[in-house]
């Protein structure tokens, strides 16, 4: 083949566009305050998703559009900090909840975030719901004496159940 037809292959061949970085529905204002805490804490990884998220030990998970994203980051920020990692029973879990929600306050203060107690209220009563709903007696539907991590007491029924 004749080194000029080569060249002008070469020279005629696209070079692939570049890839582009995914586009953030984030505000300018939202990017800057995840900056801010990627920067204050640099041990962990936060990165977009479907919801707000805590995964133990090092990941915040974080939902772009919402209109509480700094309220809610700091919340997922507040279960690192207190490093929530597991809890045994189900009302553990709200107690676990409870306590994120009152470092969430702190943190609020700390960042210059206002602090929406409604929000707070209606996140915690999700967590309320749903102790309430994995509690209840199989037979009579009153609510239970969670006795163990794998099991519940009806003191109406006197019976135990396997959750």
């Amino acid at each position: 083949m004749p080194a000029s037809v080569f060249s002008d292959n070469v020279r005629n061949q696209k070079t692939p566009p570049a890839p582009q970085p995914e586009a953030s529905l984030l505000s300018e204002k939202n990017l800057a305050f995840l900056e801010t805490l990627k920067s204050d804490h640099p041990d962990l990884s936060f990165k977009p998703g479907r919801k707000f998220l805590f995964r133990p030990k090092r990941s915040i998970t974080y939902l772009e559009a919402n209109e509480n994203f700094r309220l809610l980051l700091l919340h997922e920020l507040a279960h690192a900090l207190l490093g929530h990692f597991t809890f045994n029973r189900s009302l553990e879990r709200l107690q676990i909840e409870r306590d994120a929600w009152e470092k969430t306050r702190e943190l609020c203060e700390l960042y210059n975030v206002p602090f929406d107690e409604e929000l707070a209220e209606a996140e915690l009563n999700t967590y309320r719901d749903w102790v309430h709903q994995k509690t209840l007696c199989k037979t009579c539907g009153l609510s239970c004496l969670e006795v163990s991590k794998e099991s519940l007491f009806c003191p109406f029924c006197q019976k135990f159940y396997k959750k």
